[in-house]
């Protein structure tokens, strides 16, 4: 899906199918789903809010594009469509639709402190959305210390807990697809990282399985670096040089040629793979892998180039 065919499917919060309506659910630190019981007065002046908040951060974000998350990089202005193994948690923005049996969350079993996040659904009578909202410490308040409130002109002690309800959003689901907004308030969330080393070791396997590399033992110790997993990663689903098959004599000889690369690899004896014996050297191999080093047909210039968008050929014969 692209930025906009998102905004098509976000479309109908502006043109609705009959009445929008929203719906609150929390979940708890023991990962267990609560429908958060709100006054019906209450609920138009939230729904207003993430409203705002969807046109705002996505709607309204022209220069923003759709990736997979699986080739996320260093990019900015762009939203990531969810295309890995996906958490629980993360199961809850679709389970929660059409779902008539999650209790009531009740405050005599659990305090607000134990809410560890929002799942807010938007929804007319064709469509439906739902949102992914992380709850941080400062939006419980009485969490902690002690609050006082203006009683008869004197300050009293408030023994209850307030949850307080801002706008921001990490994670939309719409159309079917889940689109990460807030790419770093997630990835220490819902075991990410572990699905993230999960898909880094199948990157692993595919340079392993292709023979580039004599002492693939040096990308396996780095599977537990996140960043550098979500590199591997990038390349399990996406390597243009793995996916096209490209001759490992021919990703050799263009190292030692393109000038980013040259005199930085070694090779074995027979030039037949890589030795990965310098962090540069790893960092260079996976960008390679990549197909980060593109050269210009114009001005013949060479470039390190992130993100590469794909253009299809025309057809002339139409």
């Amino acid at each position: 899906m692209n930025k906009e065919e998102l905004d098509q499917a976000l479309d109908f919060i502006n043109n609705p199918d009959g009445d929008l309506n929203i719906v609150l659910y929390t979940c708890m630190s023991d990962s267990d789903l609560k429908l958060l019981d709100v006054k019906y007065d209450d609920l138009p002046p939230i729904k207003d809010l993430f409203i705002n908040s969807i046109k705002e951060h996505i709607i309204e974000k022209d220069d923003y594009t759709v990736i997979p998350l699986s080739t996320a990089d260093e990019r900015a202005n762009c939203f990531y469509q969810y295309d890995l193994e996906l958490p629980a948690e993360l199961e809850n923005l679709r389970s929660v639709i059409g779902n008539d049996l999650i209790e009531n969350l009740s405050l005599d079993e659990y305090s607000l402190a134990d809410i560890d996040s929002l799942i807010v659904l938007i929804s007319d009578n064709s469509h439906t959305l739902s949102l992914y909202k992380k709850i941080s410490p400062v939006e419980v308040i009485g969490r902690r210390g002690y609050i006082l409130y203006e009683s008869n002109s004197r300050f009293e002690r408030f023994d209850k807990q307030l949850l307080r309800i801002s706008n921001n959003f990490q994670v939309i689901q719409v159309a079917g697809e889940i689109f990460i907004l807030d790419l770093k308030s997630i990835e220490k969330s819902f075991g990410f990282h572990d699905v993230i080393r999960r898909e880094a070791t199948l990157g692993v396997d595919a340079i392993r399985n292709k023979g580039l590399v004599c002492n693939i033992e040096v990308l396996e110790e780095l599977i537990d670096n996140v960043s550098f997993a979500r590199k591997l990663t990038k390349i399990a689903r996406n390597s243009p040089v793995l996916q096209n098959n490209i001759p490992n004599i021919d990703v050799i000889n263009f190292s030692r040629q393109h000038p980013a690369l040259r005199n930085k690899m070694r090779y074995t004896t027979d030039n037949a793979q890589f030795m990965l014996d310098t962090k540069t050297s790893k960092q260079l191999f996976i960008k390679l892998l990549n197909d980060d080093f593109l050269t210009s047909e114009l001005t013949r210039l060479y470039y390190d180039s992130l993100a590469k968008d794909f253009i299809e050929m025309e057809d002339n014969n139409n």
